[in-house]
């Protein structure tokens, strides 16, 4: 996959991946232009007869017809599906659960169909593998790893949904992320949110006191952290992920992130499918870079046997010390959704956060700075939906989801990305958030899916995350020992 786009207008479109497992439809860069229209095409074992065209005003429905059976039934004024439920699993909490219900909620009133959401914030993927593996799992549920769908469908979990569902429509609506989860004729799940992971939040006023300048380069970004040690701070706020099992995650994406800045877009899709190791010495180099930066003397407050202790949620509550005039910590990596949900007045209190979030604002975003001249690769990723149960209740909702207004309602509500290529790019106007993530994906060489949620479960999920908090809990000192154990956890061919 070396001809990589250079430039993408629209980021829901934008998420190219570079895993040597995809499909075609994967690596294709998709048009840019994006339309508002719902697709009228009938889906595979469509209704002998369309409905009547109507307009869903003011309600984040599709039109009908929508080009989807069941949810073409589900949207009948006689609600055949009134009273059923489907039951679901998310990792969404706080601002993305109510972002997710804000996105169903209509979806909800027009057909009758109750969606039960089990929102899980600690340990989701654990808990989703017990409930899977005892026999009771959700009729759906949502999971950020491609490996892990792929692994449910060869263990024979999974519905596959091409066989409800147009296969050409998906594809052609989500040609840069379908083909994660595609294995020949069978489509094991629909792709649902995308994020943008190559930036950085920094308080824009307290930078402007200081007279600090926003780091464009690597070097710069060390002259920036020298002078913020110089004056008495720590430059930045990092976490190592989690809760509970999801421990190290954060850490694999800083290495992930250089990786896409310094080498060729394929030392990625060769890392992920293990054509070279852990312990191949470009890996080994991110590594490297990472740990100089991360666990150099007061450049993270406590080291990095505090990141691995730091709470997601609120190591980035120094940023605020003296309402952010003061801060603790000034820069945090971390995806676009972080952010108004998990700032400290937010996050206790609930409500809308005093802290505005923009380039006048207090809490800014910056792009991740570039590392190589010829390397300016961005980290990317997408959340999907699985469907574990075969009943056409569950199948109108999972089509509800593949529509681009199944997102209608976070996107404008709270601002999420959507990996459907139809979403109209005015659905994100106005938000700043998103102008940067397309601002970052727009410049970026090419934008590499999240590696880690590309490797075997028992590597991305496992030794990865394990071998990288050990890895921090020691600075760094045990490269070696670390990358050695991850390569041996790699399961047999």
């Amino acid at each position: 996959m070396a001809n990589l786009p250079r430039r993408m207008a629209v980021l829901s479109a934008a998420l190219v991946v570079i895993a040597g497992a995809c499909t075609p439809a994967a690596s294709t860069a998709p048009s840019t232009g994006a339309t508002g229209a719902a697709p009228t095409t009938a889906a595979t074992g469509g209704a002998s007869q369309a409905p009547e065209a109507t307009a869903a005003a003011e309600l984040n429905l599709p039109k009908v017809p929508t080009g989807y059976t069941e949810l073409d039934k589900a949207l009948g004024a006689d609600k055949p599906y009134n009273g059923l439920k489907v039951s679901i699993q998310t990792q969404w909490t706080g601002g993305e659960a109510d972002g997710f219900a804000a996105a169903i909620k209509d979806f909800q009133a027009a057909t009758g169909i109750a969606v039960q959401v089990d929102s899980i914030g600690s340990s989701h993927e654990t808990v989703l593998k017990t409930r899977v593996e005892g026999g009771s799992p959700p009729d759906m549920s949502q999971i950020a790893q491609p490996t892990a769908v792929l692994a449910y469908a060869k263990e024979g979990k999974l519905i596959d949904v091409a066989g409800f569902m147009d296969p050409a429509k998906l594809n052609s609506e989500f040609p840069t992320t379908i083909g994660l989860t595609t294995e020949g004729s069978h489509i094991w799940s629909i792709p649902t949110k995308a994020d943008v992971k190559s930036m950085i939040w920094y308080p824009v006023k307290a930078f402007a006191a200081k007279g600090y300048t926003v780091p464009k380069t690597w070097d710069e970004l060390v002259t920036l952290a020298d002078k913020i040690v110089a004056d008495g701070s720590h430059p930045f706020c990092v976490s190592a992920g989690g809760p509970g099992t999801a421990t190290g995650w954060e850490l694999t994406d800083w290495v992930e992130e250089v990786l896409l800045k310094t080498e060729d877009p394929q030392v990625t899709n060769d890392w992920v499918s293990h054509k070279i190791t852990f312990q191949d010495p470009k890996i080994k180099a991110a590594f490297d870079k990472v740990g100089s930066l991360l666990f150099k003397q007061g450049y993270v407050d406590g080291g990095g046997s505090q990141i691995v202790n730091n709470d997601l949620k609120t190591v980035m509550d120094p940023m605020f010390d003296g309402d952010t005039s003061t801060p603790g910590c000034w820069m945090q990596k971390i995806p676009v959704w972080y952010g108004p949900d998990f700032f400290p007045d937010k996050r206790t209190n609930g409500g809308d956060s005093k802290y505005t979030i923009g380039a006048d604002g207090d809490i800014g975003i910056m792009p991740f700075p570039t590392i190589s001249d010829q390397f300016k690769g961005a980290e990317g990723s997408a959340d999907s939906f699985m469907v574990f149960a075969d009943r056409p209740e569950v199948r109108a909702f999972a089509e509800f989801l593949a529509t681009p207004e199944g997102l209608e309602g976070w996107i404008k509500s709270v601002g999420v990305l959507s990996p459907n290529a139809k979403v109209p790019a005015e659905w994100y106007a106005n938000n700043y958030k998103l102008s940067v993530a397309n601002q970052i994906a727009s410049g970026a060489t090419a934008i590499g899916f999240d590696a880690s949620d590309l490797m075997p479960p028992a590597v991305g999920q496992g030794s990865f995350w394990t071998g990288i908090s050990d890895w921090a809990n020691n600075n760094g000192s045990n490269t070696d020992a670390v990358l050695k154990q991850i390569d041996e956890s790699w399961p047999a061919q």
